[in-house]
Order: C-alpha cells, then sequence, then structure tokens
C-alpha cells in the first residue's frame, strides 16, 4: 500500500481525498477512526475515508468505498452531506457528514489502518486530532448538528 506522502508526491493532477465524519442522530455524537501506526500520522483520529481511486466515480464514491475498506460499514451517497474542503496546492480533502440513525448500527471491523472507532460529542472531542481534521472543527464547527 502506498503511503498517503508518497501519494501526494506523485507527479500527475490535482491529489483528491476525501472522508465522513459520522454523526449519530439518536445520540448526537459523532464517529472517527484512531489512525494506526502504518498511516501518517498515526495515533490521530480523523473521518474514515482516504484517497480518490480513478475508477471512483466522484467523491462520495470514494467515501463509500474507503468506508467499506476501512471499518467494514456500508454506506449509501445519500447519507453523505458536504461539509468542509481543505485545499493545499495539489492537494484536496473534501469531508462528508455521515448521518446514521442508530449509533450502535455501526458495528466496525476495522482494517489494519485504524486501530480503533470511537463516538464524541461535539465539544468533547479528543486532544490527538489529526491536523487537517482540527483545523476543519476550528473552521467548520459551526456546521455540525
Amino acid at each position: 500500500m502506498k503511503s498517503f506522502r508518497e501519494y501526494l508526491h506523485e507527479e500527475d493532477n490535482e491529489k483528491l481525498a476525501a472522508g465522513a465524519l459520522f454523526h449519530a442522530l439518536d445520540t448526537g455524537k459523532y464517529g472517527v477512526a484512531l489512525r494506526s501506526k502504518i498511516c501518517d500520522q498515526p495515533n490521530t483520529y480523523s473521518p474514515v475515508g482516504g484517497s480518490s481511486d480513478t475508477n471512483d466515480k466522484d467523491l462520495k464514491a470514494t467515501v463509500v468505498r474507503e468506508v467499506g475498506e476501512e471499518i467494514g460499514h456500508e454506506i449509501t451517497p445519500e447519507q453523505l452531506e458536504p461539509l468542509h474542503v481543505f485545499k493545499k496546492k495539489g492537494f484536496q480533502y473534501h469531508t462528508y457528514l455521515c448521518k446514521v440513525s442508530k449509533q450502535d448500527d455501526v458495528q466496525p471491523k476495522l482494517n489494519d489502518e485504524n486501530d480503533r472507532f470511537d463516538w464524541f460529542e461535539k465539544h468533547k472531542m479528543p486532544k490527538n486530532l489529526h491536523p487537517g481534521f482540527a483545523e476543519m472543527l476550528s473552521k467548520s464547527m459551526h456546521k455540525l448538528p
């Protein structure tokens, strides 16, 4: 598997990535994954996601694919609402809010990219956030239900 750093340094078009910040409607909590030691920025919490695949028709397809691969949970594009776009020269990360009816409906079966999947209240997120996710929250907290 190619590291995220290697992915960013490839010499082609702008890189696109996307992820899902889960929101459980029954509890109001937000679900995020703790990145494993094989990932860039290990031991940090972030949305579940990854780089866009050339076979993905759109970024929602990227999120659906990545959520299935990383936490073994099936979602649909209709569950995803655009939340934030992080842009840096040659790279974009699109964060979507993924609404689920019940927190208990998400029973993660993690792959090796994540060590945990946890739920937090909006204003009680952990301190060890992925830097990009921390920036997104600082700019988009007001958009969260």
